[in-house]
């Protein structure tokens, strides 16, 4: 095993001084004998490498006690068990951050792309997953190979993304809120201060208004009393030619 070991250390310095690096993803199992194969073209058509630079190195279930290193492709259909397996390959730096970033979000080109059933959970092994475990009887002579039902197994799991979405949506909604009943309270201020200013030049313009029309109507009074039409223009009247009433009324040589 420490033979192994060694070699493994070597093989790693080797490929990282030359801008390789190894990456780990759990998988779920079995994987085909092809595997090797569709892993590459999956992480090429997310990343955009070239298929091959992306090497396949060894499976291995995930708990087993072997950790011996199996060379793909010809050791890629060593059988596995049907749980989770941990794969091990190898391709550039860049490469092997970014396919470790993309199978940690379900969101991404090679979750959703020919590693879908590798990557993400079986609808039936979920149920099964969230459904409680019964203790199982150990056969006499042998211990439990599993664990029993675990405490607090029927709390609503913490992080789902329907809550997320809901106080996503709840943080826009009172964001909103905020903003317009700021909106509002300026308005109302506004228009506030424009109806004082607006009322107070109103009085203003009243009140010279009120000055303006006592002085015009003053000053056609005061014209009128000292400018009388009759004084500048005298006027004949019939009735001063003919005022000798004596005369004409009652004549001398009347009868």
């Amino acid at each position: 095993m420490k033979a192994i070991e060694q070699k493994i250390d070597a093989k790693e310095a080797e490929a990282a001084s030359a801008g390789v690096q190894q990456g780990r993803l759990i998988v779920n199992g079995p994987l085909p004998a092809d595997f090797a194969k569709t892993f590459a073209d999956a992480v090429a058509s997310a990343t955009g490498c070239d298929p091959n630079v992306v090497k396949l190195i060894s499976t291995h279930g995930v708990g087993e006690a072997e950790a011996l290193v199996q060379k793909a492709p010809a050791f890629v259909q060593l059988a596995v068990g049907a749980g989770e397996v941990e794969i091990v390959f190898e391709a550039p730096a860049a490469v092997v951050a970014e396919v470790e970033a993309q199978a940690a979000d379900e969101n991404s080109k090679l979750v959703n792309g020919p590693l879908n059933k590798y990557l993400t959970a079986d609808d039936g092994a979920e149920e099964a997953a969230e459904a409680p475990a019964k203790p199982e009887v150990a056969p006499a002579g042998k211990a439990l190979e599993v664990d029993t039902e675990m405490p607090y197994g029927e709390l609503e799991p913490f992080g789902r993304e329907d809550t997320a979405q809901e106080l996503t949506d709840q943080s826009i909604h009172e964001s909103d809120e905020m903003v317009d009943q700021l909106e509002r309270a300026e308005v109302a201020e506004e228009k506030r201060a424009v109806f004082r200013a607006i009322t107070r030049l109103r009085g203003a313009a009243i009140t010279s208004f009120d000055g303006i029309a006592r002085s015009q109507t003053g000053n056609i009074d005061e014209y009128n009393h000292n400018h009388q039409w009759r004084t500048a223009h005298p006027l004949h009247h019939l009735a001063d030619e003919e005022s000798d009433v004596a005369k004409w009324a009652f004549p001398n040589n009347a009868d």
